[in-house]
């Protein structure tokens, strides 16, 4: 089990393979907190595919936020899901603005993500769905709507 994990769905359109080792791989030769997992995700939905593999499993926050980073700026993804069964923690991404909506801050870590989102890592997926309940869905993860 890892500390943190990801899962990536890729766009079928976008995407060149579905060989997820092209994608993952160098996060996992650029760091040591980094393995490729054996989870896999759910990807049954017209124009989305599941590369195989399609997990990351990675053992520190800091890298976790740089990983993430770096692949939701890739073309190819579609989406990331941010645990699964094998996590021992549950980040949720927030706009900063809808922090305060969190009733219980003191039950969670907090990593900031650039200018306008941190991630809100809970020990618990109870404790993360929590967090999902008492933002607003348009606060959670990354809006490219202006303000």
């Amino acid at each position: 089990m890892a500390e943190f994990t990801l899962h990536v769905r890729l766009d079928a359109d976008r995407a060149e393979t579905t060989d997820g080792d092209g994608l993952l791989s160098p996060y996992v030769e650029d760091h040591q907190t980094v393995a490729l997992g054996s989870d896999r995700v759910e990807g049954a939905r017209p124009g989305v595919v599941v590369p195989e593999p399609s997990s990351l499993e990675i053992d520190d926050i800091e890298t976790f936020a740089e990983v993430y980073t770096g692949l939701r700026t890739e073309p190819a993804v579609h989406d990331i899901s941010l645990w699964g069964p094998s996590s021992e923690r549950f980040p949720v991404p927030v706009q900063h603005y809808a922090l305060q909506q969190i009733q219980q801050p003191r039950l969670y870590e907090y990593h900031a993500l650039g200018d306008t989102v941190t991630l809100v890592v809970a020990d618990s997926e109870m404790a993360a769905e929590q967090v999902q309940r008492e933002v607003p869905d348009a606060a959670l993860g990354y809006s490219d709507a202006p303000f």
